[in-house]
């Protein structure tokens, strides 16, 4: 028989025992022997204490096994909704360095340090049992080499709608829209620390996910909880002027027309015991080609300046700890951090981050 499978009565078995086990915690009496059927041989007394210390035995492990606390990996999101009336409060801490860039043949070349410091925070109200809303707001500060700038990045609205909720043997699904609103900068920098100015995209960013999580007993002790989430980003054109976030210069105007993206992870928690976690996502970006018609103005060379991107991709991880204070309380820190991508940043990433449910 398949060892999931066997897992999986044994979860419905154990929960049977633990929802019985409890009555008797107040005081009711469980183990009683029925009455026998005439011509039925009646259980001796050493059967029924052989039966109820093993109940007594998986008892212990089902307190240990049916209520496992997670506050979730750094990147990828649970395919549970926030119930009705609950309200979640996010604060994150995101400090990064890209020290050097992947070119075109994803060799990783060095760079003038480009540090960011980005407090974020996200806050969710459950609207139904199925259905939720939250908001992520963004500050940057950036710095490289002595110029350094602070401003509002761009504001992310989302509605969750949960599909299928989790059980015993289905994994719980939702589908999300999300629209980011451009409240960071993103045109007619200062010359002098262009390369400092960008904290927004200057687009209105629609994008389409679907999440999915499970809480998985192959160890009875030590449960893990498995998330996969897909998003799917379409943007608008952007109207651009002067230096920008897509390059530009000098006497730079026209429109950009920012590539779709997806984004793909993978998250991986494991329970230590019930208040500490290790974790782990795996994450997949892929942005397509932006384009440009206009002017393109000229570089403080007097050059013609590029405006624009190519294609590029980058693969990432994220391991973490987490300690649980309590169903509804988590503190979450680890490092996220690029291993292989092409015209992109080589980064590294320290995050900090609570999350409390009420």
């Amino acid at each position: 028989m398949n060892k999931k499978y066997i897992y999986s009565i044994m979860q419905i078995k154990l929960l049977t025992l633990f929802l019985l086990l409890s009555i008797n915690i107040f005081g009711y009496e469980i183990a009683q022997v029925p009455e026998p059927k005439p011509g039925e041989p009646v259980p001796s007394l050493e059967v029924v204490q052989e039966e109820l210390t093993q109940a007594e035995k998986d008892f212990e492990i089902a307190k240990k096994m049916f209520n496992p606390w997670y506050g979730g990996p750094l990147i990828t999101g649970s395919g549970a909704t926030l119930p009705q009336g609950l309200v979640n409060v996010q604060p994150y801490l995101y400090v990064t360095v890209n020290y050097a860039a992947f070119d075109e043949n994803r060799n990783s070349k060095s760079i003038k340090n480009f540090t960011q410091v980005n407090p974020k925070l996200a806050l969710a109200v459950g609207i139904t049992d199925r259905v939720d809303i939250g908001i992520l707001i963004d500050w940057v500060h950036q710095k490289q080499a002595g110029k350094s700038s602070k401003h509002f990045g761009d504001t992310e609205v989302v509605l969750d709608i949960g599909i299928i909720k989790e059980t015993p043997f289905l994994p719980g699904i939702k589908f999300s829209i999300s629209e980011i609103f451009p409240t960071g900068r993103y045109q007619k920098f200062d010359p002098i620390k262009a390369a400092v100015e960008s904290t927004g995209a200057g687009a209105y960013q629609t994008t389409l996910s679907l999440t999915t999580s499970k809480v998985i007993w192959y160890w009875l002790t030590h449960p893990m909880n498995l998330r996969f989430s897909f998003n799917y980003i379409i943007p608008t054109k952007v109207s651009v002027s002067g230096f920008n976030s897509y390059g530009g210069g000098f006497g730079t105007k026209g429109k950009v027309d920012v590539g779709n993206a997806f984004f793909l992870s993978f998250g991986w928690e494991f329970s230590v015991y019930q208040k500490l976690v290790i974790a782990l996502d795996v994450a997949y970006e892929y942005q397509n080609i932006s384009t440009f018609k206009g002017i393109n103005g000229l570089t403080e060379l007097g050059t013609i300046a590029p405006v624009g991107s190519r294609s590029r991709d980058v693969l990432s991880l994220a391991p973490a700890l987490e300690y649980n204070f309590s169903q509804n309380l988590a503190l979450i820190g680890g490092a996220w951090f690029s291993v292989w991508g092409r015209n992109t940043s080589d980064f590294a990433t320290g995050i900090v981050t609570l999350t409390y449910t009420f």
